[in-house]
């Protein structure tokens, strides 16, 4: 009788064993939802930078700029207090997708290779024409 016992409380003890309890990251749409962003000034991770980069550089009329990415697939840019020209206008809606496959952000339809997004930082890229001698120009949401 204690051999059936045995052989049970073994298979429950591997059944169980085999099981472990996972804990999934949130998804980048998810990230993205989670706050309202500005751009970065200073890369936070270097690490996943391809080779030969150069960042978008930020004009000081865009820093006040925010951007509210919506679960619908739209993200609200409110362009701030100071304005780049006189005629922008406060806010504007853009659509935009995430592609899981092939890691793309697509933004007002330019596509975006999406390099990073963790809750301090949303990292992407444009590759360049070769001419430019820089492969990518990475933009930074913070």
């Amino acid at each position: 009788m204690k051999t059936p016992l045995l052989l049970l409380a073994a298979s429950t003890l591997l059944v169980f064993a085999g099981c472990e309890k996972t804990t999934s990251a949130p998804q980048s749409q998810e990230v993205l939802l989670t706050k309202t962003w500005k751009r970065g000034m200073q890369d936070k991770n270097t690490s996943t930078n391809p080779a030969n980069v150069i960042f978008y550089p930020v004009q000081s009329c865009e820093q006040d700029d925010t951007f509210r990415f919506r679960a619908d697939g739209t993200v609200l840019i409110d362009r701030g207090a100071i304005k780049c020209s006189q005629g922008e206008s406060q806010t504007v809606t853009q659509a935009y997708s995430i592609n899981r496959i092939t890691n793309e952000l697509t933004l007002d339809g330019q596509k975006f290779k999406l390099l990073e997004e963790t809750g301090q930082q949303v990292k992407y890229a444009a590759q360049l024409s070769p001419g430019t001698g820089y492969s990518y120009q990475i933009f930074l949401l913070q």
